[in-house]
């Protein structure tokens, strides 16, 4: 086509009219209205005279319409004709646009699918349960534009995707027993920032839990100490109740210890080999030989006023001496035949002990 040219033909229009007059006749008769003070009694003047003066201002807006609708009709005939030139020209416009779209439209399903199928190759990296929500956040839809490189949007799949499993990978690092619930908080919106909140806050909720159960756990051993603080404080008074309760008034301690012991032991030496002894139906077989208790003489007072208390449920040693006595001077030997089961014997043996006294099987 060739080209066109718009030829106009112009006289700009000429209005003229009696400003300079208007003007003067208004100064000299608006000055009485700007000095003029109205009071109560004058007010009915005062609206009459806001009448007149809006009068005069609408007389003079009209005829400046007036005017210029006068000068806009040349105006108007020429901006009509201009439009149905310009609707001409607008319709091969749009039937080659509409070609041009589809064009577009066209290359970027493409330009989406080359992207898509490079994206679902890279992807098979990521947990499967986030690739959905991964490449809402790094599809660029600038990569469809016919200006972008294929380098371009590779280059941000690769970096997208490497990103997410550095986080993760950073996530796991932690070695947090809160991984799981880290991960949960990550794959909600990829936020790496968020998920360490989130560690932080579980951790210092273990923590205060932790040191919870850590001072229940001290209350509790702090009381059983004590409780078995003071069953022990008890069940040694009642053993030195009980051991006191055993010796005669007015002998020493020790020496009346062993001598009690006899005097127990007494009528079951009596009794060995003879039908109808305590404690064994009747038939306690006779022994051949007793075996000898032996007191050696004048070791020093090392029984139970020294401290040196054996425990009761401590076995005895069967046929070992003790190295020492424990009696003191003045102490005798006695011999006693003790016929009874192994578990009774020892018991006897580690009384002996306990009261101070000392032993010897022969």
């Amino acid at each position: 086509m060739n080209e066109i040219s718009v030829v106009v033909q112009q006289e700009p229009g000429k209005v003229s009219w009696n400003f300079e007059e208007i003007k003067q006749i208004l100064e000299d008769g608006l000055e009485v209205y700007r000095t003029t003070a109205y009071t109560d009694a004058t007010i009915k003047t005062a609206k009459s005279d806001v009448a007149t003066l809006r009068k005069l201002s609408a007389a003079i807006k009209d005829r400046q319409k007036e005017v210029k609708d006068k000068c806009l009709e040349p105006y108007a005939v020429i901006e009509s004709q201009a439009k149905e030139l310009i609707a001409l020209i607008e319709k091969p416009i749009n039937a080659i646009n509409d070609q041009v779209q589809d064009y577009e439209r066209r290359r970027k399903e493409a330009a989406r699918k080359e992207i898509m199928d490079y994206w679902n190759k890279k992807a098979e990296s990521l947990p499967e349960d986030i690739r959905e929500k991964a490449r809402n956040a790094i599809y660029d839809e600038r990569w469809e534009n016919a200006t972008a490189t294929k380098k371009s949007w590779r280059e941000g799949i690769e970096n997208g995707i490497q990103k997410i499993l550095d986080e993760i990978t950073t996530i796991k690092s932690f070695a947090s027993e809160f991984e799981e619930d880290i991960l949960t908080v990550y794959k909600a919106d990829l936020s790496l920032q968020k998920a360490i909140a989130k560690m932080n806050e579980l951790k210092a909720q273990q923590e205060r839990i932790l040191e919870i159960e850590r001072k229940k756990r001290e209350a509790e051993q702090r009381r059983k100490e004590e409780e078995e603080r003071r069953a022990r404080e008890q069940m040694e008074r009642a053993g030195k109740e009980k051991l006191a309760g055993m010796m005669p008034s007015g002998t020493p301690a020790m020496a009346h210890t062993a001598g009690s012991l006899a005097g127990m032991m007494q009528p079951s030496v009596a009794s060995a080999g003879v039908p109808g002894a305590h404690g064994y139906g009747g038939n306690v077989p006779a022994q051949k030989e007793p075996p000898r208790m032996v007191q050696p003489e004048n070791t020093g007072n090392a029984g139970v006023d020294a401290g040196n208390i054996p425990h009761l449920d401590e076995p005895a040693k069967m046929g070992q001496p003790e190295a020492q006595t424990r009696a003191y001077p003045g102490g005798r030997s006695v011999r006693l035949i003790i016929t009874g089961t192994q578990e009774q014997i020892t018991k006897i043996q580690n009384y002996i002990r306990f009261t101070g006294a000392t032993y010897q099987e022969v």
